[in-house]
């Protein structure tokens, strides 16, 4: 195999770097119309997709291309991505999951700041023609010493547990059963199980992946074990929490606020309350959206792409199966 058997490739996605001038000049980039497989005439010829998060990948989009060898996630997740369907067709799938780490991290941190700080009810106030009081909602808390727990501690949990524990020398707990008690030590963090977590949490910031053991981890349950005066962070995955359960924890005082950055589904409706809440500072899954964060996530799903037809195996691979 080599780079001239490259002809067609789809981007889901307009890409924001130039990471697509690495390929070569010969192939035909075919950017689809909305949320759907491309155009017919189009479609039988496609060998490689660059995916974002709109599309669900499953036999349907897969199958009518009947030339596809290779689907590179941008970013971490693939819940988007039927993997076992792409599996069945031969399709090797692959994602970028060291590319958002640090501006994935960086929002949750700002994200903890700006709930601890309280700068949306001050930026409310004054753009409201108001000046104080200065107490109130618009009385908030110092970080430094307080409690971040980690609910996983993988590539982002890890880079948060740093910034948090050096920047604002923040007292870490995690739960995460993969991470042995010698990782924690040299991270400088303390496993604990998950109950103990959310009890003595000020912060708690969520790191996990979207999968069916995950699904509404936070719910009334779970919500209510937390202090009443801590804060719910999640820049992961919009199913981790059940929303309703939050809305209500919010609106009787049991949760002191929330910082989000992903729902259920996405986008979520215009009516949800989650957009507006006066408790609930959101952003539109923009975490990783930085210069620096999307030409790195970019380039590092072309680059996978192009190994692939150079006859390498792309750095990555979440189906290695599809090698056998």
């Amino acid at each position: 195999m080599a780079l001239t058997d490259l002809t067609h490739l789809w981007v889901e996605a307009a890409f924001s770097s130039d990471a697509l001038k690495q390929i070569p000049e010969h192939v035909k980039i075919i950017y689809p119309p909305g949320p759907s497989i491309p155009p017919q005439d189009d479609a039988k010829e496609v060998q490689a997709i660059l995916a974002s998060s709109l599309v669900t990948y499953d036999h349907s989009v897969i199958d009518p291309l009947p030339k596809l060898q290779i689907l590179v996630r941008t970013g971490i997740g693939i819940d988007n991505v039927v993997v076992p369907d792409a599996t069945a067709r031969g399709v090797v799938v692959c994602n970028t999951p060291d590319g958002p780490t640090e501006s994935t991290a960086e929002h949750t941190v700002a994200m903890l700041l700006a709930l601890a700080k309280r700068l949306k009810q001050g930026n409310d106030n004054l753009a409201a023609g108001k000046w104080g009081p200065r107490t109130g909602g618009l009385l908030g808390i110092e970080v430094v010493g307080k409690t971040l727990g980690l609910v996983g501690l993988g590539r982002i949990g890890r880079r948060v547990a740093h910034m948090c524990r050096h920047g604002f020398d923040m007292q870490i707990l995690a739960y995460d059963p993969f991470v042995t008690p010698e990782q924690a030590k040299q991270l400088g963090v303390t496993l604990a199980d998950l109950d103990t977590v959310l009890a003595k949490a000020d912060f708690v910031s969520l790191h996990l992946p979207s999968t069916p053991e995950t699904y509404h981890l936070m719910n009334s349950t779970r919500l209510a074990q937390m202090k009443p005066t801590a804060y719910l962070l999640n820049m992961a995955r919009g199913p981790l929490v059940d929303e309703h359960a939050l809305l209500d924890a919010l609106d009787n005082g049991k949760l002191a606020a929330a910082g989000i950055d992903v729902f259920e589904p996405e986008p979520p409706p215009v009516t949800t309350r989650l957009r507006n809440h006066p408790m609930i500072l959101a952003t539109p899954h923009s975490a990783s959206v930085t210069v620096e964060g999307r030409a790195r996530i970019e380039s590092m799903a072309v680059e996978r792409v192009l190994a692939f037809f150079r006859g390498e195996r792309p750095q990555d691979v979440v189906n290695p199966e599809v090698y056998k």
